[in-house]
Parts: structure tokens; C-alpha cells; sequence
């Protein structure tokens, strides 16, 4: 599967509303928040560019939650 590439100087629109500048989003955040931030874009970047899809993250998540509490 392609992947169109991006030029970094676009800007994506959110729904019609402005959307934060990267250094105020980490000003605004916690570290911890910047953290589950950085997750969420990282996981949703690879799930649209196809690297894999939400069940094999789901499962993924699941057998670690698992280790980890056992």
C-alpha cells in the first residue's frame, strides 16, 4: 500500500477549527499528557499509514496488559 508523502509545511485541518501550535500544546500539557499524547499520534499515524490495523494494536495491548499483571 502507498503512501502519499506529506509536505511538512502543510497544515492539517481539524474540523474547521484552528488547531494548537506543537510548542503550545507543550507548554499546556503534563509530562504526563504529553506522553499519552505522543502514543495516541504515534499509534494513529501507523494504524492510517497501514503498518497495522486497530485489532492487531487491540491484541498487542492486551497480551502486554496481561504480562504485566500476572
Amino acid at each position: 500500500m502507498a503512501t502519499p508523502s506529506v509536505d511538512r509545511s502543510e497544515q492539517p485541518t481539524v474540523r474547521s477549527t484552528e488547531i494548537i501550535s506543537y510548542e503550545e500544546a507543550m507548554e499546556k500539557l503534563s509530562r504526563d499528557e504529553r506522553f499519552r499524547t505522543t502514543i495516541y499520534a504515534m499509534n494513529t499515524l501507523l494504524v492510517q499509514k497501514g503498518i497495522y490495523s486497530p485489532e492487531e494494536f487491540e491484541f498487542q495491548f492486551r497480551q502486554f496488559a496481561q504480562k504485566v499483571s500476572n
